[in-house]
């Protein structure tokens, strides 16, 4: 045999053994990756309102990722996503970071409080993708959400956390989470990590694709103090500035311009010190959340 045809032979050889060695470490990697979340989902009592077709491990980079999930009810979901990966799970816990792909699904097939959100957005259907990222520096959780939902808005979240302490379980956390938005009560997680968690910096940027448009309809036909008056009162119902106040005057101005011709706009939250959420409630509660935690909104150029 020639020494080209042994070459040949050598790299189909080398070529069956690594299609066959990916074979192994997809199926059986997923396999462990499907065990690992199964017991996470039992554990947190989460099973009944997590469900998925299947599990799929990418054995180049070993990301795990779940197919087809539904959140919520089976008769009426939450949300639906076509595929969520989480991006080097395996390696980096505790910290996350996960891409996801929310499923093309008719609103009236969710939940009804889910439904209700995507109808006053003026969407009948639901498509958008995202992603998460957390990571846990000392004691300080430092978060970015980027979500982007078709014929309504991109939304760009970044956060600094503080923990109280660093025994807190930031997987006990996320599973409190979910399991609350599951069950339709997102505050639960103000009594169960109210003094736990204090919230350092915020920024929220938001570009418009359709919600606004929706949201706004006859606005820039009405007279301006009316608009204003309509804004201030709906601060004073966000419970971010009592009507009437200058707090409450400076952002209905802002976002009435925003409206009017809406690109992007951007909220930051930069308090003198941490807040911890329930010292954040109970600001709320008293209107007072743009004054004491420093709240502003600023229009960007696209």
């Amino acid at each position: 045999m020639s020494k080209m045809a042994k070459a040949v032979s050598f790299l189909i050889l080398a070529a069956c053994v690594a299609i066959f060695a990916l074979y192994l470490i997809q199926k059986f990697g997923a396999e462990y990756a499907e065990e690992k979340i199964q017991q996470r989902i039992t554990a947190a009592g989460l099973k009944a309102f997590i469900e998925y077709d299947s599990v799929h491990l990418d054995p180049f980079t070993l990301t795990p990722s779940l197919e087809n999930v539904r959140f919520g009810l089976k008769s009426a979901p939450w949300l639906n996503f076509a595929r969520i990966s989480f991006n080097s799970y395996l390696f980096k816990q505790p910290n996350l970071d996960v891409d996801f792909w929310i499923k093309d699904t008719p609103v009236d097939q969710l939940s009804r409080d889910t439904a209700a959100w995507f109808r006053q957005a003026g969407l009948e259907q639901v498509l958008g993708k995202g992603s998460f990222q957390s990571t846990l520096d000392g004691d300080i959780l430092q978060s970015h959400l980027n979500l982007d939902i078709k014929d309504a808005g991109k939304l760009d979240l970044i956060s600094h956390t503080q923990l109280a302490t660093q025994d807190l379980s930031l997987v006990d956390l996320r599973t409190d989470l979910l399991a609350s938005v599951a069950l339709g009560q997102p505050e639960a997680v103000l009594y169960l990590y109210g003094e736990q968690l204090s919230i350092d910096q915020l920024s929220v940027t938001y570009q418009d694709t359709g919600l606004a448009q929706h949201l706004s309809g006859d606005w820039p036909q009405r007279l301006r103090e009316w608009r204003i008056a309509k804004l201030e009162h709906l601060m004073d119902q966000l419970k971010l500035a009592p009507q009437g106040t200058s707090n409450a005057l400076a952002l209905a101005r802002t976002l009435d311009q925003y409206l009017l011709n809406p690109t992007q706009v951007s909220l930051t939250f930069s308090p003198n010190e941490a807040m911890n959420l329930k010292q954040l409630a109970l600001i709320a509660e008293q209107k007072m959340l743009a004054r004491q935690a420093k709240l502003k909104v600023t229009l960007l150029a696209n």
